[in-house]
């Protein structure tokens, strides 16, 4: 369950129209101002066990406590706000570093330290996303790949299965 608010304030002769996204966690039971990502208009609610009890209500003037999670506009070819704009949105905090980027780790080795197949940039030889057969060569990864299992190796790092 996720609360929003649809902000239709009219701005430069137009309606914001912008779907600000309220976490459930963080404003479960909770009361305050809280601003539009798109016009920045202020907003006073107030949430009982991730019910509005109260608002939103407009309340110029003032500075928000917070802003929501995440805001698009769908107007607008869905247009957003992904999480952590500066005075837009805010960050959230429980999110992997890949998420918040905007870009997927690149995971080499596996947790037993051995090198797995999916990472990238594969060799050519590696075929679509890597499609080695079942017994696939190590070797045939990229050289700095191939020369960092045998540091690990050499290191003792690479578990036994």
């Amino acid at each position: 369950m996720c609360d929003i608010i649809w902000c239709k304030k009219e701005v430069d002769g137009k309606d914001c129209d912008t779907i600000n996204y309220l976490d459930p966690y963080c404003f479960w039971n909770w009361e305050g101002t809280i601003n539009c990502a798109e016009c920045r208009t202020v907003y006073y609610i107030h949430m009982i066990q991730g019910f509005m009890f109260k608002g939103p209500e407009e309340r110029p003037g003032e500075e928000p406590d917070t802003s929501p999670l995440y805001a698009d506009r769908p107007f607008e070819g869905y247009a957003n706000y992904r999480d952590g704009v500066e005075g837009r949105t805010r960050p959230y905090q429980c999110k992997p570093r890949s998420w918040l980027t905007g870009v997927a780790d690149m995971v080499k080795f596996s947790i037993r330290g051995r090198p797995v197949r999916g990472w990238r940039p594969q060799p050519p030889s590696a075929g679509l996303a890597g499609s080695f057969g079942f017994n696939w060569d190590i070797q045939k990864l990229s050289p700095e790949v191939w020369e960092e299992y045998q540091e690990k190796m050499a290191k003792g790092e690479v578990k036994e299965w």
